[in-house]
């Protein structure tokens, strides 16, 4: 409780008003290059067959567009240990993923 009153302000007019706390940044996918990622992602993905390669499009671009990116390669990670996908492949996968991230 006392931390939340420290946050609070008031101005003259003796409005409460809180300040604004901002979330540490973290590396993401970057939106404004989601297209070229999708694309990129697809040529690399190919060389599966299609329903191995749904396993792996649909919740990497969730994670990193949402959680981060670091989550994005420890699902790939555990995607290469249960043999889904081979280690040439997940390199590509990662390669892709730094190229089309930033701080956000």
């Amino acid at each position: 409780m006392e931390g939340e009153e420290s946050k609070i302000f008031y101005s003259k007019g003796s409005k409460k008003f809180k300040q604004k706390i901002y979330s540490k940044k973290t590396k993401k996918l970057n939106m404004a290059r989601v297209s070229d990622f999708k694309w990129d992602l697809n040529q690399v993905l190919n060389k599966l067959p299609e329903e191995k390669a749904g396993l792996i499009r649909g919740p990497l671009y969730a994670k990193a567009s949402k959680i981060g990116v670091e989550e994005a390669k420890k699902f790939l990670k555990e995607k290469e240990e249960e043999g889904v996908i081979d280690k040439e492949v997940a390199l590509d996968i990662l390669r892709v993923l730094s190229k089309y991230s930033k701080f956000r």
